[in-house]
């Protein structure tokens, strides 16, 4: 990923969280070098947790001539747009019907707002702002994902 691909990612990112949510499923730090991510994982009996991740930023002069900023890049392979009606996912989580993610990749949430249930039974509600890393892929249970009253819009990048 080169620098300016990766300011552009970064500056999306940072757009996205502008609008604050009542409820944040990570609170983040005041650290600048430092910024946390929700994560669900599999454990060998295939049932999906969450976890809170740190991820570690280093100062990059990435855009001159402006300032240096904190960032970590990582290899991209696919970015996608998502949109999902308000009450998407509530049948599911009616049949207590879990799925596992396509692949290993971070939702970023734009708009909305969604509850994330793991299937150990823990569930978080993630909105403008948020990332979650999906690493419950299959075999594993998976998770189930309820939009809230308004619909929902998230950038996944795999």
């Amino acid at each position: 990923m080169n620098n300016r691909t990766l300011g552009c990612l970064i500056a999306v990112t940072l757009l996205a969280s502008c609008t604050v949510t009542n409820e944040r499923s990570v609170a983040q730090t005041p650290e600048p070098s430092k910024f946390t991510v929700a994560r669900i994982y599999c454990t060998p009996d295939n049932e999906s947790h969450f976890d809170t991740v740190a991820v570690d930023l280093a100062k990059v002069d990435a855009a001159p001539p402006a300032m240096p900023f904190y960032a970590k890049g990582s290899a991209a392979t696919r970015v996608a747009f998502a949109a999902f009606e308000p009450g998407w996912g509530a049948q599911d989580e009616k049949a207590k019907k879990y799925h596992p993610a396509p692949a290993a990749q971070y939702v970023i949430y734009l708009s909305g707002q969604m509850t994330v249930i793991a299937s150990d039974g823990q569930s978080r509600r993630f909105g403008v702002g948020d990332v979650l890393r999906l690493e419950d892929v299959a075999p594993c249970k998976g998770h189930i994902s309820v939009v809230g009253a308004a619909a929902a819009h998230t950038m996944v990048v795999r």
